[in-house]
């Protein structure tokens, strides 16, 4: 009899537990697992998009600084290769010299009054210095006269593209001296932008 009743017992506790294991997960759990798991989901698309276009404006960035540095380091050299030509009498000068001083004057001439100097104390020095606006000149006083826009390979840009500019001071912070600023903008409304500085020696 006591077996028949253990037997009973045991079974009930089998179904009971049975049934209790086979119980899914509500609708409210199921809801919240996804819930949980679009938020999750978007996070990860929103920060994906932001990679990219940081990754994006990084490239560009590399681009306009290259850019920049080597019209710099072309307007340097052709400082210095002016100079070499000038300190031989003009009447020795090739067709080669010729050009050369043709380059200087077509890029690294002051053409426009861009340079700002201003008293701020009152004390009877100009104690601040600035570009104006207008630069002097653009990528197509440059070698093979491209316009703006151009690509990191300096050829013509049909869409997008970066404006190459630049700005020449004469006498600048000091005589004999020029001093230069090359403008590298881009992006929609050209309201991105590198800019890098020197003095050439004259």
């Amino acid at each position: 009899m006591n077996s028949e009743n253990q037997m009973t017992t045991d079974n009930h506790q089998m179904k009971s537990w049975g049934k209790h294991c086979q119980s899914g997960f509500s609708m409210v759990e199921v809801m919240v697992a996804i819930l949980l798991l679009t938020v999750g989901l978007l996070a990860l698309a929103k920060l994906q998009t932001q990679a990219v276009a940081s990754n994006n404006y990084g490239n560009q960035l590399t681009e306009a600084t290259f850019l920049a540095q080597d019209k710099l380091e072309e307007l340097r050299l052709l400082n210095e290769c002016y100079l070499a030509v000038i300190a031989k009498p003009e009447l020795s000068w090739t067709a080669e010299d010729q050009i050369v001083v043709n380059n200087y004057n077509s890029q690294l001439s002051d053409s426009v009054d861009n340079w700002s100097e201003i008293d701020t104390d009152s004390d009877g020095f100009k104690d601040q210095f600035s570009w104006l606006a207008a630069p002097d000149h653009t990528n197509a006083d440059g070698p093979g006269a491209v316009a703006n826009p151009i690509d990191v390979t300096r050829a013509p840009a049909s869409t997008g593209g970066y404006t190459r500019t630049w700005y020449v001071a004469d006498n600048k912070p000091l005589t004999k001296a020029k001093n230069l600023r090359v403008l590298i903008t881009w992006g929609r409304e050209n309201d991105r932008e590198v800019t890098l500085d020197t003095v050439l020696s004259q």
